[in-house]
């Protein structure tokens, strides 16, 4: 199956209808779209405040910005994670504190936290890795005992429930101590193929982020500008296939559960390899699907496998400690033994494709493949 990819963005004609309305409206830019989209997944999560930029890297930096932090100031980061909100961080002039992962799940060890807490520790940043999700009451917790922002990215959990309530909604914590944000790049599960959201129940975090998306000025007082802002502005046309998506979001919801499920169901349940293991009442939306292997040689055996002919599957993330460029011992706090799990995961994580176009022909491709290097 040669045209199999791991990403394959679906755009269905409700989508190419509202862009061809974006279109002929005028609005290029900033325009009525975006406010639609905005409100729209805001009603969705049951969250006061989305406010919309151009990507999700300019998520986690315009956050930075809002919060006022010291060059010096660190924050808590997971180990093993996608680098962008990483670069973030550094080019602020913060300092990333690495936590090491859980196996289990690949999730931040909340258990380890609290060890790396200091007076300059400013944040906790939560990335919900390939679409589960990690202990937030322990780490509200944490936050709440030491007076904590929490950042937390669902671009690769986006839609999922905990117990009814959508993930990254920023519930049960200071809301003026609370963001989250996601990421729509075409390989996510709500696509405008560049954009992202930041969601917050603070109307003044909500308002300040508003100004610093463009250019530091208020949109009601032309050429007066208040903070040192930039460009992050979503453009109309974008949000106008944003906005699109999230009315069929349940029909999204459904297929990725759907492949979750064959996934689960279909993959060998043996000691070489192992999937994550995920909360009580936590209904999954994934990103990407992850296996675990046993040992690095069969990952990167089925790796090539099943990339023969395209690219079908990708392998886990770098550890940060390999990432010479951020230097991230120098924070003096951070050890080897931070990275353990981490190092264990990007040698022996697989993640399948988990987009709306896999057909089940295609799920049964990929799994009998597995099943077939295990059985030989």
């Amino acid at each position: 199956m040669s045209n199999l990819k791991f990403v394959d963005p679906l755009i269905t004609k409700i989508e190419k209808e509202n862009l061809k309305k974006a279109i002929n409206s005028g609005w290029l830019s900033f325009g009525p779209y975006v406010e639609k989209f905005e409100k729209k997944l805001s009603n969705i999560m049951d969250i006061k405040f989305g406010i919309t930029v151009n990507n999700g890297t300019n998520a986690i930096l315009l956050i930075l910005m809002s919060l006022n932090l010291k060059r010096g100031d660190e924050v808590i980061v997971p180990s093993f994670c996608y680098i962008s909100p990483i670069h973030m961080i550094k080019l602020m002039g913060l300092k990333p504190v690495p936590v090491d992962i859980k196996l289990d799940n690949l999730q931040i060890d909340t258990d380890q936290i609290s060890k790396k807490i200091n007076k300059k520790t400013k944040a906790i940043l939560l990335i919900h890795n390939y679409g589960s999700t990690c202990n937030l009451k322990k780490i509200i917790k944490i936050a709440h005992k030491k007076k904590l922002f929490i950042i937390e990215d669902t671009s690769e959990v986006i839609l999922s429930k905990q117990n009814k309530y959508f993930v990254g909604d920023c519930r049960g914590y200071n809301k003026d101590k609370y963001i989250s944000y996601a990421s729509f790049h075409a390989s996510k599960t709500i696509i405008t193929g560049e954009g992202g959201m930041i969601m917050t129940n603070s109307k003044k975090i909500s308002s300040n982020l508003k100004i610093l998306r463009n250019h530091g000025q208020k949109s009601n007082r032309p050429y007066f500008y208040e903070m040192t802002g930039g460009n992050f502005r979503l453009s109309n046309l974008l949000a106008s296939i944003g906005y699109s998506q999230l009315l069929r979001f349940k029909e999204i919801r459904i297929k990725k559960i759907e492949i979750n499920n064959f996934y689960e169901k279909n993959l060998p349940k043996n000691e070489n390899l192992s999937f994550m293991r995920d909360p009580l009442n936590f209904s999954p939306i994934r990103w990407g699907f992850p296996i675990l292997f046993k040992k690095q040689k069969d990952r990167n055996n089925i790796m090539k496998i099943l990339n023969k002919n395209s690219t079908l599957c990708r392998p886990g993330f770098y550890s940060l400690n390999k990432l010479k460029h951020l230097n991230i011992y120098e924070n003096k706090i951070s050890s080897k033994l931070d990275f353990k799990n981490a190092e264990i995961a990007a040698n022996n994580v697989l993640v399948l494709p988990m987009h709306n176009k896999l057909k089940k022909n295609e799920l049964k491709f990929i799994c009998s493949k597995i099943n077939s290097y295990f059985h030989n």
